[in-house]
């Protein structure tokens, strides 16, 4: 097997980092992108068909996504991820402009054709994302600049569909999606700025060896083995939590509907901006530090369980904001371990299985959590599920407190992060 082509990485400053400027603004028009496309979509389809057929439209974008991260991971070690990126936002762009015709439609098979096409493109284009950065960007800079890219991610969750909405309030689905099609081929174009992010020619196995090399490699790692199944097994009772028991305890125990909701949304959303914001002012041995990670996570999952012991709506928002304080910079710093700590030639493997983690529990957990509402009180449901998530973390934090055997990983090379200098 030939070696694989060294990356490119830049020691500069990060607004000086050209390379790491054009995959930043062109990962931001991706997200927007995806945002009003999401809004659009769903405004369509929920005015044709109603609510129902609404659902199947989105599992039927889901389903390909889930199924296929794994194999997006082994194109994303396989090919230029340069020349994937662009030609994904090409397709992106032209299935946009597809759906702005389909919206006008009422052919339930073309919706959902729209729908797999979109799921297995996201496929590929997640795991191309996380496996470019640690390409461009020195590894001193590596947790900076994942800072910046959590920021531009949580702002693209927070504030996109807000302003999809409006575009569609005032241009109409069909005239959002052309929106989106636009950011989507300016996504592409700011990726021909980028250099080849290659592989050296070697001789192809076949796509199942890949993967079950990928998935060989994380169970031989030693720090790997550890992280990612540890992060999905709090996943599980974390996401459910989130998306389905934190609306029921707004409505059921602080009887704060709907504006209640949104403040204890906003205050975890605003603690996440803020403990990312921070996450570079800690101690640099933090950053670096598998357990640091798990006592951070473990931290915030005991918050989530704290929201559930909380009187009213006041403290209950100051809990779960506290709880965001201290995922910020778990997130961050989880996410650069994930592109530090292996090879380039596993990179889209390692990030896939993470990616399809949390894609691939958050159906089960927030179904899982939905069942058990009928049978157990909100408050109830936050204290049980964020305890036994904080019991996760603990876990981890144990396994990762191991001392590692000299050589036992190889291929991942000590984290430094770098001052304060990029801001």
């Amino acid at each position: 097997m030939a070696e694989p082509a060294p990356g490119p990485r830049s020691a500069d400053p990060l607004l000086r980092n050209r390379p790491y400027q054009a995959m930043f603004w062109s990962q931001t028009c991706t997200d927007l992108a995806e945002q009003f496309l999401i809004v659009s979509i769903a405004w369509a389809a929920l005015h044709t068909f109603g609510g129902g057929r609404l659902g199947l439209v989105l599992a039927a974008w889901a389903i390909p996504r889930g199924l296929l991260l794994l194999f997006g991971g082994v194109l994303a070690d396989r090919k230029d991820r340069r020349t994937v990126g662009i030609s994904v936002g090409a397709l992106l762009c032209l299935l946009n402009l597809a759906a702005a015709a389909i919206t006008h439609r009422s052919e339930l098979w073309a919706w959902l054709a729209l729908a797999v096409c979109l799921g297995v493109l996201d496929a590929v284009r997640l795991p191309i994302g996380s496996s470019m950065l640690p390409l461009l960007v020195d590894r001193e800079r590596l947790v900076q600049a994942n800072r910046w890219v959590s920021l531009r991610e949580w702002g693209a969750m927070t504030g996109g569909p807000a302003l999809g909405g409006a575009l569609v309030a005032l241009l109409g689905s069909g005239g959002t999606l052309v929106t989106a099609a636009g950011m989507y081929a300016l996504s592409s174009v700011l990726l021909t700025l980028l250099p080849p992010l290659g592989r050296g020619q070697e001789a192809r196995k076949p796509v199942l060896a890949d993967l079950s090399g990928g998935l060989a490699f994380v169970l031989r790692h030693r720090r790997l083995r550890v992280l990612l199944p540890t992060f999905a097994m709090a996943n599980l009772f974390v996401l459910g939590l989130i998306g389905v028991g934190i609306p029921l305890f707004a409505k059921e125990v602080v009887k704060a509907g709907p504006q209640g909701l949104g403040i204890l949304s906003g205050a975890f959303g605003a603690g996440l901006v803020l403990g990312t914001l921070l996450c570079h002012r800690l101690p640099t041995r933090w950053q670096q530090s598998q357990r640091v990670i798990f006592g951070l996570f473990m931290v915030s999952d005991g918050l989530l369980a704290v929201v559930g012991i909380a009187p009213n709506l006041p403290l209950a928002a100051v809990a779960y904001a506290a709880g965001g304080l201290a995922a910020g910079p778990a997130a961050t710093y989880y996410r650069t371990l994930l592109q530090a700590l292996p090879p380039e030639e596993y990179l889209g493997r390692v990030n896939s299985i993470a990616r399809a983690t949390s894609f691939g529990l958050e159906p089960a957990s927030t179904a899982g959590v939905g069942a058990l509402s009928a049978r157990l009180s909100a408050a109830t449901l936050l204290i049980v599920g964020g305890c036994a998530a904080a019991v996760v973390d603990l876990t981890g934090l144990v396994l990762s407190s191991r001392r590692t055997p000299a050589g036992a990983d190889a291929g991942s090379e000590p984290l430094v992060c770098a001052g304060a200098q990029d801001g």
